[in-house]
C-alpha cells in the first residue's frame, strides 16, 4: 500500500526534526565539540528555512504573488546572515525566531489559505519543537 502525501508529508516533517532534537543531547555529551556541533545545527536550520522559503518561491509564482517572493528572500538572506555574522548563541537565537515567523506569515498571508488543514498544524508543531531545541542549545553554546 502507498502512503497518502498526508502520511508521507508528516513523517518527513517529524523525521526532519532528529537533527533539531538531537542537538541538544549532543552538546550536553560533548560540550568540548560546541563550536561544530552549533555551526551544523545552524546550517542545519538555516536549510530548513531556505527549503521553507523556496517552496514559497513556487506559490508566490503560480498565484503572482510578488510580495511573497521578496519576504521569502528576505527571511533568507536574514537567516544566512545570522548564520555568517553572529555568534553560534545569537545565530541559533535569530533561526529560532525565524522558524515560527514563518508558520504566523503562513497563517496571515491569504495565498497559504488553501494549505491542507493538516499541513498548517504540523508546520505549527515542527517549528515550535525546533525553536525549542535552538533555544536550548543556544543556551549551551
Amino acid at each position: 500500500m502507498t502512503a497518502s502525501v498526508e502520511q508521507t508529508a508528516t513523517r518527513l516533517g517529524w523525521a526532519g526534526l532528529l537533527p533539531f532534537l538531537a542537538a541538544p543531547v549532543a552538546l550536553y555529551v560533548w560540550p568540548h565539540h560546541a563550536s561544530q556541533l552549533g555551526t551544523a545545527l545552524a546550517a542545519y536550520a538555516l536549510a530548513i528555512l531556505c527549503f521553507l522559503a523556496g517552496a514559497w518561491w513556487g506559490i508566490a509564482l503560480l498565484r503572482r504573488q510578488v510580495g511573497l517572493l521578496v519576504i521569502s528572500n528576505l527571511v533568507v538572506v536574514i537567516a544566512w546572515l545570522g548564520f555568517v555574522l553572529l555568534d553560534l548563541r545569537a545565530c541559533a537565537i535569530v533561526l529560532a525566531v525565524l522558524l515560527p515567523g514563518t508558520v504566523v506569515l503562513e497563517r496571515l498571508h491569504p495565498v497559504f489559505t488553501p494549505q491542507p488543514d493538516y499541513y498548517a498544524a504540523l508546520r505549527m508543531r515542527l517549528s515550535a519543537v525546533a525553536s525549542l531545541s535552538l533555544l536550548l542549545s543556544a543556551l549551551m553554546l
